[in-house]
């Protein structure tokens, strides 16, 4: 029996590729960490920090059209580098800015909307050189390995900015923060890429990704119904401590335990997604992403009946699983069903409307929560993962049908 290395050992790319993203995002999420810890420090409240956030979510929904067209007609890799390289001397001049006492709460958002536009390009450039450096038997992994890093960035992004606060101070983060994007640069300009397909014309490269999938208008729906699942999803990051603190009578600690248990949840089912099998084709696809939701919707649903911290832990690391074995399924159908040269403004499409739910999620579930107590906001969010499991649903038998 012949000995398989694992997937980062074996393809040199993927390696570079993951270990890049990890170190680059894990530092823009410990910046981040340490730039909310400053303005709150400096007397800012939650519109502060608010704004500050929305800077970051912004870009990717303004620069959606020239994002793609960008990346559908240059190289990955010199993507890749050049956002890198742009993101360091951003972060370095922050640093500087900041050890002269003159970056401001402006500066701060400034930046981050720059940091944030490098990473709107840098996001679809990584999805299109995975596409292209993964053989298509490893190309499920190579996109878990994908989707994994966001939540080990989150995850231990967030834990090590929070510590490294008191030990290094924010100037010591930011700066931290700026050599990873260095670090990154050089891994990815080690990339050594297979041809892509070649680039569109003119007239193809004008044309809105929107239009071209009209032969496939699926995935269009499939696109729409992923946004609307963030939707309903990301605000469990605003309706959790108001439930450990209202509805359980909780400390930070029990909080922290039950944040914990959304991104290992998460991780556990990115990295066991190839375990669970998903039927023939497309159909058969929409019918797991129907059933992910399907547990999404009970792992929010029975929170929302009923108080229990050892209930909702059980059920956040369920909604985690759920998330990821569907994230690595739908991402990995989009990477076998989208065209190559479409693939730049396909992952830009995707990741505006993404982007998009993140603040009006956040919002509007920010003042559900204020008016109503935090189990009641978790049956709303089940409601509407419910419903998208039936939509989902629907939508794999239209395809059965239809083949």
């Amino acid at each position: 029996m012949t000995l398989r290395l694992p997937l980062l050992l074996r393809n040199r790319n993927i390696g570079l590729i993951w270990f890049g993203q990890a170190l680059s995002q894990g530092g823009t999420r410990m910046y981040q960490i340490a730039l909310a810890w400053w303005i709150v420090s400096a007397g800012g409240g939650g519109k502060e920090v608010g704004l500050f956030m929305v800077a970051g979510a912004v870009p990717a929904l303004l620069f959606v059209k020239p994002i793609g067209r960008v990346v559908d007609s240059r190289p990955s890799r010199s993507v890749l580098v050049a956002c890198d390289l742009a993101a360091f001397v951003v972060t370095a001049a922050a640093a500087v800015l900041f050890r002269l006492d003159r970056l401001g709460f402006a500066g701060a958002c400034a930046a981050g909307f720059l940091l944030a536009s490098a990473q709107a390009l840098f996001d679809p450039a990584l999805s299109k050189a995975v596409a292209v450096a993964a053989a298509p038997e490893d190309l499920e992994g190579a996109v878990a390995f994908q989707s994994s890093t966001q939540s080990l960035a989150s995850f231990a992004g967030a834990m090590a900015g929070a510590l490294l606060i008191d030990r290094i101070g924010i100037f010591g983060v930011i700066v931290l923060n700026a050599l990873s994007y260095l670090v990154s640069a050089g891994a990815n300009a080690l990339l050594a890429l297979p041809a892509a397909p070649a680039a569109p014309g003119p007239e193809a490269a004008a044309a809105s990704v929107w239009s071209a999938l009209a032969p496939t208008p699926w995935i269009k729906k499939v696109l729409l119904g992923f946004g609307c699942v963030n939707f309903f999803l990301t605000p469990i990051l605003v309706v959790l401590p108001l439930y450990v603190k209202l509805s359980l009578g909780g400390s930070a600690t029990l909080l922290g335990i039950l944040e914990a248990a959304i991104w290992l949840g998460i991780l556990a089912g990115t990295f066991g997604s190839s375990r669970v099998p998903s039927g023939s084709g497309t159909p058969g696809a929409l019918r797991l992403g129907a059933a992910c939701m399907l547990g999404l919707g009970a792992a929010l649903l029975l929170p929302g009946l009923f108080a229990r911290p050892w209930l909702l832990g059980i059920c956040l690391f369920a909604a985690g699983a759920a998330v990821g074995v569907n994230n690595v399924k739908f991402v990995t159908l989009f990477q076998e069903r989208v065209r190559p040269e479409l693939k730049g403004r396909f992952f830009a499409l995707m990741q505006a409307l993404l982007s998009f739910t993140f603040p009006a999620a956040f919002f509007l579930f920010g003042l559900l929560a204020e008016l109503l107590a935090p189990p009641r906001v978790c049956l709303i969010q089940a409601a509407g993962v419910l419903a998208l499991s039936g939509f989902f649903l629907r939508l794999s038998r239209t395809m059965e049908v239809q083949s």
